[in-house]
């Protein structure tokens, strides 16, 4: 086994444990904690797509795309909690062009 599919093995088994995670305990793992910064409206839209993707992943064993899932949440939650960065982004004029940004701490 190459080094970078052993690396995908391990992100992918630790990105499933924080999955489960959020249903066997009472608190949000440390790694989802930006889950919070969604707007609520994204909050329900997330967990009714999680239920989707946890699915997915039971019935193939493929972690690779409760991984995307999770990376595109986590870019909405960054934008949700940066209310210039969104209205940025929603301009009319803007035609796809973007700057590299650093994530607000």
């Amino acid at each position: 086994m190459l080094a970078k599919d052993y690396a995908s093995l391990v992100i992918a088994d630790t990105i499933i444990e924080q999955a489960r995670g959020l249903w066997e305990n009472d608190e949000l793992p440390p790694d989802l904690a930006w889950i919070e910064n969604l707007l609520p409206r994204h909050q329900r839209l997330f967990y009714a797509e999680l239920q989707y993707q946890w699915g997915r992943y039971c019935a193939t064993q493929d972690g690779e795309p409760l991984l995307v899932f999770l990376e595109d949440w986590q870019a909405t939650s960054e934008v949700d909690r940066n209310p210039e960065l969104s209205a940025e982004l929603l301009k009319a004029g803007n035609k796809g062009e973007f700057e590299e940004w650093k994530a607000a701490s």
